[in-house]
């Protein structure tokens, strides 16, 4: 099979691409982005991996060279790194659907399209956050992509590339609160970036026709 990433220098991403070129299943790996992803030269499948630099806003106008069966979208920022909420739309809604649209356009009658969206994901929803996920997510659906998993974790945990504060502040929280996510409250339970990763690359082995939901609460009872 062949696979395409997008998102592969994030926290996510980076675990993910690392999965799938270790997965003997996928004979060549496609990484979509603005930068190439931190990959040790004597990584096992490093040759498999191609990549296809552009900016986000490009996505549209690329022509892939070759079928792709499963794509991975691990595309993800804050409003803060974007510089303003038209800005966070560009990267966590129409980059994402941009992607998928690249995909479908392909007509694969059997592709899997992995997308990472947040907890709360909600078009609807009176947080702007959530509701841009969610809107994501709406439009996702309208492609009617024949195998669509979508996954919704709470708080990543892991070493990011990038600064981002807030989030900084809640791993270190957890490292002193995290026994407490128990019950109704597992719903909230942050998740490790690596084991989020792990969880994709095994599911898309197993996806069907279809949407399916991996709720931040499934994820802990899938790892």
């Amino acid at each position: 099979m062949i696979a395409a990433i997008t998102g592969a220098t994030g926290l996510v991403g980076t675990h993910l691409l690392e999965y799938l070129l270790d997965n003997d299943q996928y004979k060549k790996v496609y990484a979509i982005g603005r930068n190439p992803p931190q990959i040790a030269a004597h990584h096992y499948g490093i040759e498999k991996l191609q990549l296809i630099t552009c900016q986000l806003d490009e996505i549209h106008e690329l022509v892939l060279p070759e079928t792709i069966d499963h794509g991975f979208c691990c595309l993800g920022t804050t409003i803060k790194q974007a510089g303003s909420q038209q800005a966070f739309i560009e990267v966590d809604q129409l980059a994402v659907v941009a992607f998928a649209k690249l995909l479908t356009a392909q007509q694969n009658p059997n592709l899997l399209l992995q997308v990472i969206s947040a907890l709360d994901a909600n078009s609807n929803s009176s947080i702007f956050y959530n509701r841009v996920k969610g809107q994501m997510e709406q439009a996702l659906t309208a492609l009617a992509i024949p195998q669509l998993q979508i996954f919704r974790p709470s708080l990543l945990l892991g070493k990011r590339q990038d600064s981002r504060p807030l989030e900084t502040l809640g791993q270190w929280l957890f490292m002193f609160t995290g026994l407490f996510f128990i019950g109704p409250l597992q719903k909230f339970k942050p998740i490790q970036a690596d084991k989020l990763a792990q969880t994709m690359c095994y599911q898309a082995q197993k996806a069907q026709q279809g949407v399916a939901i991996f709720e931040n609460k499934d994820l802990h009872q899938l790892i």
